[in-house]
């Protein structure tokens, strides 16, 4: 069991995240999973658009840690996306790879997707991408958990990308299991209906 650092709960490798925030405060708990990560030796990596990405290392900063100095020692990955879903899931993979190469013990990735953003697939492209993430975490050692900012997004990204491709959901300090999650093959079939 992995401690997750968020919502007191442990969780395994390969899970796939949905966490909805609200406030700030809700924010930084998020962050909490990454740097109880960090603290433990294994390797972060921050995946999202710029404006979160920045927030989220200003949280690491809050925290006594120095994200510069973990990219240099090789502890830490912040990335971006790539013009499709497909390329930006590979792009994750062989960060991955190169963590597991380098003797990473487990990875953890918090996102926060750019839906709508300059540079980001479309919201078609990133729903596809969301729900082919379960099935990718699960060959690596890993947890995946990505971050929904509720006050801000679409009720169909909520619906679509979190609920349907997140077998667990973190809301307030409560983990529990999706029952709206749909594996990837259904997934697809449902979106190519609509």
């Amino acid at each position: 069991m992995v401690p997750l650092g968020l919502a007191h709960a442990n969780v395994s490798a390969g899970d796939h995240i949905a966490y909805f925030w609200e406030s700030e405060r809700e924010f930084e708990t998020g962050v909490e999973f990454l740097i109880t990560g960090v603290r433990a030796g294994e390797h972060a990596v921050i995946f999202g658009h710029d404006e979160a990405n920045d927030k989220v290392t200003g949280v690491l900063r809050s925290r006594g840690l120095d994200p510069s100095a973990l990219i240099e020692a090789k502890q830490l990955t912040v990335l971006g996306a790539e013009s499709t879903g497909d390329a930006t899931l590979q792009r994750i993979g062989s960060a991955f790879q190169a963590a597991l190469d380098r003797g990473a013990p487990l990875i953890r990735l918090l996102g926060n997707i750019g839906w709508g953003k300059p540079g980001w697939p479309n919201e078609h492209d990133i729903l596809a991408f969301e729900s082919k993430v379960t099935g990718a975490a699960r060959t690596f050692p890993c947890v995946i958990v990505c971050m929904y900012d509720v006050r801000s997004l679409p009720g169909t990204v909520v619906l679509h990308g979190a609920f349907e491709t997140h077998p667990i959901t973190v809301c307030g300090n409560v983990m529990r299991e999706n029952t709206h999650y749909v594996d990837h093959e259904t997934f697809i079939k449902r979106q190519s209906e609509t």
